[in-house]
């Protein structure tokens, strides 16, 4: 098991997990690891064609089998997909090797920042979302997360924050609890 312990991000998308973890990794000099861009690297296709083409159980096998291999090399940073904690055996992963933090915001901040997402990468590459992420459907997702989001150690509420402002929260977490 790895000597240090990793900090994993978890949450729905648009809490800030990537842009607020790519500025903690900055900050603490750890590896960077988004867990939906590795999971694309390794299976040569984007997340919504690996939903079309092979389902989304397929994306899940890989996304776990992943995640322990991340978990493994220890003292990273770890933005993981919104899913990830649905799976038990993910949360165990990452409950014993590391601080799991949960990011939050409201279900209309949710789908403004993914509407502006979107646009800005010119995709959407949340397929269970849609392109449009519609509030109904991300406050349905909150409500069927919700057990799997409990898991974590701590919540940060990422309402009205910048990225800068949750790193900051985020570390301050760690910090905290490498005292502790």
């Amino acid at each position: 098991m790895a000597d240090k312990l990793n900090i994993y991000l978890i949450g729905l998308s648009g809490t800030g997990k990537t842009r607020s973890g790519q500025l903690v990794a900055e900050s603490l000099g750890w590896p960077f690891v988004e867990m939906d861009g590795v999971i694309e690297d390794r299976s040569g296709k984007t997340i919504p064609d690996i939903f079309k083409d092979n389902g989304e159980e397929y994306f899940r096998d890989l996304e776990s089998q992943i995640l322990e291999e991340v978990a493994k090399r220890g003292g990273r940073i770890v933005s993981t997909g919104g899913g990830s904690p649905i799976r038990s055996q993910n949360r165990k992963t990452m409950n014993s090797t590391g601080l799991v933090i949960r990011l939050t915001a409201t279900a209309q901040t949710l789908h403004k920042r993914l509407a502006v997402s979107a646009k800005r990468r010119g995709r959407s590459v949340r397929p269970l979302l849609g392109n449009d992420a519609p509030i109904q459907k991300i406050e349905k997702m909150m409500i069927a997360r919700e057990k799997a989001y409990s898991s974590a150690d701590i919540t940060l509420d990422t309402e009205h924050k910048s990225h800068q402002q949750v790193a900051k929260m985020i570390i301050e977490a760690w910090r905290n609890n490498e005292r502790a």
